[in-house]
């Protein structure tokens, strides 16, 4: 007997026929025994899903480790075997991609890394891809005029939020400053963005890395021709080749930055319009973490509000790994860096410690005990060396999401810093929303995502350190937990209780606490299991303002304005904070110049109202004079103090947050923090402060009001790293003085006062009559006396007294002139 004919018996395989699937995961023939049984949280996905499969846009939120690649193999599998093919996985990189298909191997299911596989196209594979393959000016899905050269019936987008990044990346021109474009670009731009601030502009063109410059949207928008003009010729040159197609419908309400190194063109939004195969596609799933904020989903990926707010989820969110967080700055505020660098290296013996750092400013800090840093280049096989053994510190420059570190890769995580932002574009939006709750939300969210790299499974567990005084503070602001999806807020609560326990000891406690974690102490872990129980997902969240301003982009790309305009007056309305809503009235502004650009102008009035940090209108901005109240500088400090802390320790973690950014770096990402902490530290000492260069487009970087009609003009070099100063610096100096005469009428008296590392001058240099200089040794003195102060005053809440206030200012030299005659050097070196 030949033996029996198996492919009779049954006909085809139920994997290929069925549309449920979980009946596909029962049906799968080949796929491997660890995937013997789905888990309860899979199933409970699949039954919401195939319910709702056939609408066009779902979200689906489930925590890492609970099979997501699984769930979203599956899923598109469902649509295949239901004719809504071809189907694709998008991942955010090849990395991820990689991962993709070896779990598809596992599964037995067929995946191909090629847009035009026939297989694909006839729905018998899956394809697998990052999402540039999809997102870029050369996309073989067809682009804009192209037309769809691939259908997509199902997309599906994994690790959304990670995702972002790479689609605005993919969205963004970026000339070069040695590149004919961008001379010819600077050269039309000239007259607006010197009408915007004269000094700004003699930095971008002296190629002052601090400045970034944004064209105003209503001289982009009427030179449109001239801009096409400009570019167009060299639409296929390697810097435009894979961006211009995806760009070009979307340049006229698009931000225009340039900084020395580069112009930047940004549409207000990705237009993913212009790929029609995911525009077009009839099914479109986003696989994300547990995030707070969904509202990216819509200004992003334009999904549907309406599908966003009613995420699929697990009917619990406890199935998360443990996690001990600790804030050792919130717990003891007199901890420094230096002594949890030192256990930290000392940890490090024995286990795998990762550092996540914003910066390379930030890595070289922790090289001289660090194993590895891994940036872009050598990420992969940095991970695969940490999941093999014991590597030690390692740290990952910019990296928080799309990086797995499972079980002994990663025990102790660290988050050291706020994530930074490195385009001229990001740096103009940042400084517009800097200390506003969108800004905030953003951190906490890709702190959020740095948090989930350590523990990839319910079973997994690590600890993770939250360090560095401006992420403390951001930590301390009572609305920032809110901001943290479910899990990780339970987690956070219960990091208050170890950290109320934790108050009163020493380092030594807090590495008693991490080992109890570490060596999984039953205690321990019995807390941290209960603090998750009962935690549940929440609907998803979508602010009105995104969907408004979403819908407004759209309408004004279709040349619809008035809709447009309304649309954006929605989004203006449904926000409260002043700078947000200025932020988008300045949007608003560019969708109504093309029908009245009188109102236009009006609206950016109002707009420079809510947030100083705006663009200025045509007809310019009036000043407004600083005034000081002589005599009365201690209860000043008391009250702004009262008003801006509401306990000791929180002023110590206010003041270390300011002070960390009052200090001299050549990263031209750090002097818009640093001119605003000195502006931030005048307020603290009682005097009224102002930052008239960026406020009122004109002035000095700083101008204090001492009271008694004295005042500080200040002009900050914090980036400077020469061992001189040179001549421009002091000419600039010296125009603050003029402008501030021209100005402030007699008696009024100014001081020019420079930051700069050193009180030499250059031989050719010259400075006004009476200038000081807070060079970087005095400036260590005043950050030291400041600090003193605030200690000092945090004791029984003392900064509630203004007595108590004068005595500390007085003791440490910090009363009116005081501070300039103590601190600031009158000795100028030729």
């Amino acid at each position: 007997m030949a033996g029996l004919d198996f492919g009779r018996l049954g006909g085809l395989s139920a994997s290929d026929t069925e549309v449920h699937p979980r009946e596909i995961f029962a049906a799968l023939p080949e796929k491997i025994s660890k995937f013997e049984y789905l888990r309860d949280v899979q199933r409970e996905v699949f039954n919401a899903w195939y319910e709702r499969r056939k609408q066009r846009d779902v979200v689906i939120k489930m925590n890492t480790g609970n099979g997501k690649t699984v769930v979203g193999l599956l899923l598109l599998k469902s649509a295949l075997n239901e004719g809504a093919g071809p189907a694709a996985y998008f991942t955010p990189d090849n990395y991820l991609a990689d991962q993709v298909e070896q779990t598809a191997r596992e599964l037995g299911l067929r995946t191909s890394r090629d847009p035009r596989d026939p297989m694909v196209a006839a729905g018998t594979a899956i394809l697998v891809t990052n999402l540039k393959t999809l997102f870029n000016g050369r996309s073989k899905f067809g682009v804009a005029s192209e037309g769809r050269k691939i259908k997509l019936g199902t997309a599906l987008i994994d690790d959304a939020h990670a995702c972002l990044s790479v689609t605005e990346e993919q969205f963004q021109l970026r000339i070069p400053s040695n590149h004919d474009a961008y001379k010819a670009l600077l050269s039309l731009f000239e007259a607006p963005l010197q009408d915007q601030s004269p000094a700004q502009f003699l930095s971008l063109k002296d190629g002052d890395r601090t400045a970034a410059m944004l064209v105003p949207a209503w001289s982009w928008f009427d030179e449109q021709k001239r801009v096409i003009a400009t570019l167009h010729p060299h639409r296929q040159d390697a810097e435009f080749e894979w961006t211009w197609p995806l760009l070009l419908n979307a340049l006229p309400f698009s931000r225009c930055v340039f900084t020395p190194e580069a112009v930047e063109i940004k549409p207000y939004f990705p237009p993913v319009q212009e790929v029609p195969s995911f525009d077009q596609a009839a099914r479109r799933i986003y696989l994300t973490a547990t995030l707070a904020d969904d509202s990216v989903l819509v200004t992003h990926f334009a999904a549907s509000a309406t599908s966003v707010r009613e995420p699929i989820t697990p009917s619990a969110a406890d199935d998360i790994g443990d996690r001990m967080i600790i804030v050792p700055q919130s717990v003891q505020p007199s901890w420094t860096d230096d002594q949890i660098k030192g256990y930290l290296a000392e940890l490090a013996q024995r286990r795998n410690v990762i550092v996540i750092v914003p910066s390379n400013s930030r890595a070289k800090y922790w090289g001289d005990v660090a194993a590895a840093t891994l940036t872009a280049s050598n990420l992969q096989a940095g991970v695969t060396r940490l999941k093999a053994g014991h590597v030690g510190l390692v740290v990952l420059v910019g990296k928080y999401d799309g990086v797995d570190l499972p079980d002994d890769a990663c025990r102790v995580l660290v988050i050291d810093g706020l994530p930074e932002y490195y385009s001229g574009v990001e740096r103009v939006e940042a400084s517009a929303l800097s200390d506003t709750m969108a800004m905030t939300g953003r951190h906490l969210q890709r702190i959020e995502q740095g948090m989930g790299r350590g523990v990839r499974s319910r079973d997994d567990y690590c600890v993770v350190l939250l360090l560095g005084a401006k992420l403390v503070w951001r930590l301390h602001d009572a609305p920032a937990a809110e901001l943290f999806g479910p899990a990780t807020r339970a987690q956070m609560a219960l990091s208050k209780e170890v950290a109320s326990q934790l108050s009163s000891g020493d380092l030594d406690d807090l590495k008693a606490a991490v080992e109890q974690c570490l060596q999984r102490v039953r205690g321990w872990t019995t807390a941290s299991r209960n603090a998750l129980v009962g935690v549940k997902y929440g609907p998803g969240a979508v602010q009105p303002a995104a969907e408004h301003s979403r819908r407004a982009f759209e309408l004004a790309l279709q040349s619809r304005y008035g809709e447009a305009q309304g649309a954006q007056q929605m989004a203006v309305n449904a926000l409260a904070e002043p700078r947000e809503r200025g932020w988008l009235k300045q949007m608003l502004s560019a969708y109504l110049h093309p029908e009245d650009a009188v109102r236009a102008q009006k609206n950016q009035m109002s707009a420079l109202d809510d947030n100083r940090a705006l663009l200025k209108p045509e007809q310019g901005i009036a000043y407004v004079k600083l005034k000081g109240a002589a005599g009365q500088q201690a209860v000043a400090a008391s009250e702004f103090l009262s008003a801006t802390y509401e306990s000791g320790q929180e002023l110590l973690i206010g003041v270390n947050a300011m002070l960390a950014d009052l200090d001299f770096d050549d990263d031209p990402l750090r002097v818009d923090s640093f001119e605003e902490a000195v502006a931030n530290l005048g307020r603290h000492l009682g005097f009224v402060t102002q930052r008239p260069e960026k406020d009122f487009k004109r002035g000095p970087d700083g101008l204090w009001a001492l009271g008694g009609l004295n005042y500080l003009v200040i002009e900050c070099k914090s980036g400077a790293v020469t061992d001189f100063i040179r001549k421009k610096d002091l000419d600039q100096l010296s125009g603050a003085v003029s402008w501030f005469h021209t100005e402030y009428e007699d008696p009024a008296a100014c001081t020019p006062v420079m930051f700069h590392r050193v009180s030499k001058l250059h031989q050719e240099a010259s400075a006004a009559p009476g200038t000081r200089v807070v060079t970087e040794a005095q400036l260590t003195k005043l950050r030291t006396a400041v600090l003193q102060v605030a200690t000092a005053l945090a004791v029984d809440d003392a900064f509630r007294n203004p007595d108590l206030v004068g005595e500390q200012l007085r003791l440490r030299k910090l009363q009116g002139r005081g501070v300039v005659e103590a601190y600031a050097s009158s000795t100028l070196m030729p």
